[in-house]
C-alpha cells in the first residue's frame, strides 16, 4: 500500500501547551468517527495492547478476561468465545475503506461443510464450527462486500461517514464542524484569544504506514522551520490514533493529550446518579432475569452475585456493543469523557440518516434486555456446475437467466445446533459467581470458600436478596460498568429491594427450546 498524505493542521497556545483546535481534512474526520464504531471488546484489547498508554476501562477489562480465562468447555461452542474475544462490527466493511484502520479485528470469512453441495447446504463464518453431518466446516468460499452489505460499497473518493470534501474544524474537546473563517473566528472567540499572537500553527504530516519519524512544521509569522523529531514507529500515526482513542474516554483535551502531552490520563471512577427509570427509560421489555446478590449491610454494596447462564450471557454482550451505541444505552447524559461531543458531531455531520444498536446476526442471546437489534440472518446462493464442485463464491442472489446447461443453484443457510435447549454464549444448567467488579467465575471451576476468603468478609454482616433485573437495571449496569469499578454496587444498588431473602421469590427464568445460530 502506497504512503497516503495523512495530515492535521494544529492551532497550539504554546504557554499553556494546549491545543486550542484543529483543522482536518475528511479522512482524518472518518477515522475519527470510526473510533465510536469499535465494538467495546475491541476498544477494551487494543488498549491493552497499546505499549504507550495502556489503560483500564470501567470494569471492561475484568469481562473481557473472564472470556479470556475461561475455557472452552464453559461456551457453547469455540466461536461463542472467538466471537466475544474478537468482536466484530456490521461497520467493518466500511472501515476497511479508512486511510488508516487500527481495528487489527480479522475480515470476516465465509466457511462451508467439505460436503458442500452434494448434501450439506450451510455456511459459517467460523471454521471451528461443525456441521450438522458432524464434520468441520473448513471449506472457505468468497463472498464479496456489496453482497455481505447488501447495497454498494462506494468507491475511494466517496468518504466513509461523512462525504463532504471540505476541511473540517474539531475542537480540543472533540466537536466536530465544518470549517468556516465564522467557526474558527467564533470558537477561538470563545476561547478568549482575540488574535493569532498568542497562538501558532503545527501542521502535522505522516503516512499511512508505521513511519520511521513525525514532522512538525511550525510557522513564526514569516519564519518557517522544520523540527524533526525522530520518535520511532511506536509513535506511528496508528499509535496516535489509539492514544486518542484512550484519552477518549479520560481527558476533557484528547487532542493536547495525544499530540502535545503524548499520553492519556488514568481513568477514574465516578459516582453516578441514580437512574429514574420513570422519566428516562421508554419502552420497557418484558423480560426479567433473577439473581442472588450478597449486600454487606453496613454501607449497602454488592460484595457479589451468583447467577445463571442467563445473566452471563447479558454481561458478556457489553463486550460486542459499538461505542456510540454503548454510550448511547446509557440514556445519552453518561459524562465519560468527550465520547458524547463525538457522537452528537456524527449525528449532525454524517450522511447516515439513522443509525441504530445493530449486532451482526450470531450474536443471539437468551435474554434481550437492552434496545439492541440482531442483524436478519444472511442467505446465499452458489452456482453449482453440473461437472463440478469447485466453484468458491457465494452472492446474495443469481438470475436464473445466467444458468447454462446443467447448471444449478444451491441456497445456503448458517448453520445451527439444535442439540441444545439452551440457547446463548456459555453454556446452560450453569452457576456462576459475578464479583462487584464484573470478574465472571463459572462455580464448577473455583471454589465458593476461597471466594469468601478473598473477601474478607465479617458473615455477619452479610445480607442475601433476590434482584430482578429488568431493562432500568440493565442499563444501569451497562452505565455502571464504563465509568466505575464496582459495577454492581453502582449500577445496582439503588434497585434493591427490601425484602428479605425469604420473602423474595426464586428464579423462575426457564430457557426456551430453539436453535443456535453459530
Amino acid at each position: 500500500m502506497e504512503e497516503t498524505p495523512f495530515s492535521l493542521r494544529l492551532l497550539v497556545d504554546e504557554k499553556r501547551n494546549k491545543v486550542v483546535l484543529a483543522e482536518a481534512c475528511r479522512d482524518f474526520v472518518d477515522v475519527l468517527f470510526s473510533l465510536l464504531t469499535l465494538p467495546m471488546g475491541t476498544i477494551v484489547r487494543l488498549l491493552q495492547k497499546h505499549k504507550q498508554q495502556p489503560m483500564r476501562l470501567g470494569c471492561f477489562n475484568n469481562i473481557y478476561k473472564s472470556v479470556s480465562d475461561m475455557t472452552i468447555d464453559d461456551f457453547e461452542t469455540e466461536a461463542c468465545r472467538t466471537m466475544l474475544l474478537y468482536p466484530r462490527s456490521i461497520k467493518e466493511i466500511h472501515c476497511r475503506r479508512l486511510k488508516l484502520n487500527i481495528d487489527d479485528t480479522e475480515a470476516t470469512k465465509f466457511f462451508t461443510c467439505p460436503l458442500f453441495p452434494r448434501s450439506c447446504k450451510k455456511y459459517s463464518n467460523f471454521n471451528t464450527s461443525r456441521c450438522s453431518c458432524g464434520d468441520l466446516m473448513t471449506r472457505e468460499f468468497q463472498v464479496s462486500e456489496e453482497d455481505q452489505l447488501g447495497s454498494p460499497i462506494g468507491n475511494n473518493d466517496d468518504g466513509v461517514f461523512v462525504s463532504c470534501r471540505s476541511s473540517y474544524i474539531v475542537t480540543d474537546d472533540l466537536r466536530v464542524t465544518l470549517s468556516s473563517l465564522g467557526v474558527i473566528s467564533k470558537e477561538l472567540n470563545l476561547l478568549g484569544y482575540a488574535d493569532f499572537d498568542d497562538v501558532k500553527e503545527i501542521l502535522l504530516d505522516a503516512g499511512i504506514k508505521e513511519v520511521p519519524s513525525f514532522y512538525y512544521t511550525i510557522y513564526l509569522g514569516t519564519l518557517t522551520f522544520i523540527a524533526m523529531l525522530c520518535l520511532g514507529s511506536c509513535l506511528s500515526l496508528g499509535n496516535q490514533v489509539l492514544t486518542l482513542l484512550g484519552c477518549l474516554f479520560t481527558s476533557d483535551a484528547p487532542l493536547t493529550d495525544t499530540f502535545l502531552r503524548k499520553h492519556c490520563m488514568a481513568m477514574k471512577s465516578k459516582m453516578l446518579t441514580p437512574l429514574v427509570q420513570e422519566a428516562r427509560v421508554a419502552g420497557e421489555v418484558n423480560e426479567v432475569v433473577t439473581l442472588k446478590v450478597y449486600v454487606r449491610k453496613s454501607d449497602k454494596a454488592i460484595l457479589y452475585a451468583e447467577c445463571r447462564e442467563e445473566f452471563v450471557d447479558f454481561l458478556f454482550t457489553f463486550l460486542v456493543i459499538p461505542l456510540e451505541f454503548a454510550w448511547e444505552l446509557s440514556v445519552d447524559h453518561l459524562n465519560m469523557g468527550c465520547v458524547g461531543n463525538l457522537r452528537r458531531s456524527v449525528k449532525e455531520l454524517s450522511f447516515e440518516q439513522r443509525r441504530e444498536a445493530m449486532l451482526p446476526y450470531y450474536y443471539s442471546c437468551r435474554i434481550q434486555l437492552l434496545d439492541v437489534v440482531i442483524q436478519e440472518t444472511p442467505e446465499y446462493e452458489c452456482l453449482v456446475s453440473r461437472r463440478s464442485y469447485n466453484s468458491s463464491r457465494l452472492s446474495k442472489t443469481i438470475k436464473k437467466s445466467v444458468l447454462g446447461d446443467g447448471e444449478r443453484v444451491a441456497k445456503l443457510t448458517p448453520v445451527v445446533t439444535s442439540d441444545s435447549a439452551s440457547i446463548g454464549l456459555v453454556k446452560g444448567e450453569t452457576n456462576f459467581i459475578v464479583s462487584d467488579d464484573l470478574v465472571v467465575t463459572a462455580m464448577n471451576s473455583s471454589s465458593t470458600i476461597s471466594l469468601l476468603s478473598k473477601l474478607q468478609m465479617n458473615i455477619s454482616d452479610i445480607e442475601e436478596q433476590m434482584i430482578s433485573i429488568g431493562k432500568a437495571q440493565a442499563i444501569s449496569l451497562l452505565r455502571a460498568s464504563l465509568i466505575t469499578t464496582s459495577a454492581l454496587s453502582n449500577g445496582l444498588s439503588n434497585f434493591l429491594s427490601k425484602m428479605k431473602l425469604k420473602e423474595a421469590a426464586p428464579s423462575t427464568f426457564k430457557i426456551p427450546k430453539s436453535e443456535k445460530i453459530l
